[in-house]
């Protein structure tokens, strides 16, 4: 990556607050964003608990016929990508639109507005389906919107492989860069799927917390019964360097390496020998010529189920060694649930928070450690670190595996 991808700008929208600096008063607080589900009845699903976005009203960030057309999922992306902007100081007018570009991880789709129109379709027939139910429900929705709003015209793809997809496209991100096909790229990704069918869905891959204590979700601990779904997602404003510095933008941290590899077999959970989420962890600290000890924190996957975590253990462990001992590895999502497809994209997110305020994220809701997984996860309190250098990994549904390096400007 010898161009050198830097992120200038990022906006987030999760359980724990709107935008980056809200978003960090809640990480920081240490409390759970995890309660019980209002928003439909609950009455026939096992799990009665969710990471909620409270109080987010899209027609304070979008244009109220767009949000009219479109999902929240959508609504998360383009309040982010807005924010993400602003935050770098780019005036994407002022580019050659050709030179910028969009990647962005897609999920389930749009969730609420598809289970509606269905509904309608069902109640009354198909005449009555909205027109915008194909691109509301469409998985690229969000990247088209979003290059619509601000007049990208370069590059695009869009990344499908859950809870990694964020990751890889970040890499891909500075890849683009990298070989010279744009100067700036906004990438993310987001997740909505806390509507009736969706929910179901997530229910039967038999994977969800049914609990309903106060921490709920709590990976790497000895009494874990699987994550809580939540929803948010995180976009960031990706330059070269050299772009970057030529506008005065102040750089918010580096991309320096990234991995992604693929389990290939059939399993609900990740592989249980953890060795390919171990290979893109390694890729990762191969492209980033960085040694394991070079590493200052760990953002854990954590799914939080007992196979799970036992199998992140072992690929940390077949990756660092010895050095691991050493090395806080903490899964921070644990505060406000599992965001799925806009799960990584918001570990960045506390990853670059993490970075400026020399803070590493807990796992909170943590009684008593799995000896199984002998980790340093900074159990429920905040801990004050210099941070160099951050590594981010992720498993997705399917068996994808993915990882991110940043380092601190």
């Amino acid at each position: 990556m010898s161009k050198g991808a830097v992120i200038t700008g990022f906006g987030v929208v999760a359980p724990a607050g709107i935008g980056a600096n809200a978003f960090w008063q809640g990480v920081s607080s240490g409390q759970s964003f995890i309660s019980p589900l209002t928003r439909f009845d609950t009455t026939r699903f096992a799990s009665k608990m969710a990471g909620v976005v409270q109080n987010f009203d899209a027609v304070e960030y979008i244009n109220p016929r767009v949000v009219a057309q479109t999902d929240r999922w959508t609504h998360f992306d383009l309040t982010c990508a807005h924010e993400a902007i602003s935050q770098a100081g780019l005036d994407i007018g002022q580019e050659d639109p050709a030179r910028v570009g969009a990647v962005f991880a897609a999920g389930t789709g749009g969730n609420a507005f598809g289970q509606q129109q269905l509904h309608l379709c069902w109640e009354k027939g198909p005449k009555y389906v909205s027109a915008y139910e194909s691109i509301a429900w469409f998985y690229a929705a969000s990247i088209g919107q979003v290059s619509i709003r601000h007049g990208i015209r370069g590059y695009g793809r869009n990344i499908c492989a859950e809870a990694a997809g964020g990751l890889i496209a970040l890499a891909h991100a500075a890849k683009v860069i990298d070989q010279g096909i744009c100067d700036v790229v906004i990438a993310g990704g987001s997740e909505a799927s806390i509507a009736p069918y969706a929910f179901a869905c997530h229910q039967a891959s038999g994977l969800i917390s049914s609990e309903t204590t106060p921490y709920p979700y709590r990976p790497f601990d000895l009494t874990r019964s699987g994550p809580i779904v939540g929803e948010g997602g995180a976009v960031f404003c990706i330059e070269s360097k050299e772009h970057a510095r030529r506008r005065g933008a102040t750089i918010l941290g580096e991309i320096v390496g990234g991995g992604q590899s693929f389990d290939g077999q059939a399993e609900r959970e990740p592989a249980v020998d953890g060795k390919e989420y171990a290979r893109a962890i390694q890729q990762a600290l191969n492209t980033a010529q960085l040694k394991p000890s070079e590493i200052d924190w760990m953002v854990c996957d954590g799914l939080g189920t007992q196979g799970s975590d036992i199998a992140e253990f072992r690929a940390l462990e077949h990756v660092f060694a010895n050095a691991l001992q050493n090395i806080p590895a903490s899964a921070p999502k644990s505060l406000f649930g599992r965001l799925f497809n806009g799960a990584s994209p918001v570990d960045v997110a506390m990853a670059l928070l993490g970075m400026k305020y020399d803070t590493v994220l807990p796992t909170v809701g943590s009684k008593q450690q799995d000896p199984r997984c002998p980790l340093d996860i900074v159990p429920n309190r905040a801990r004050h670190k210099k941070l160099r250098h951050v590594l981010i990994g992720a498993r997705g549904f399917g068996g994808f595996n993915a990882a991110l390096i940043l380092r601190n400007a």
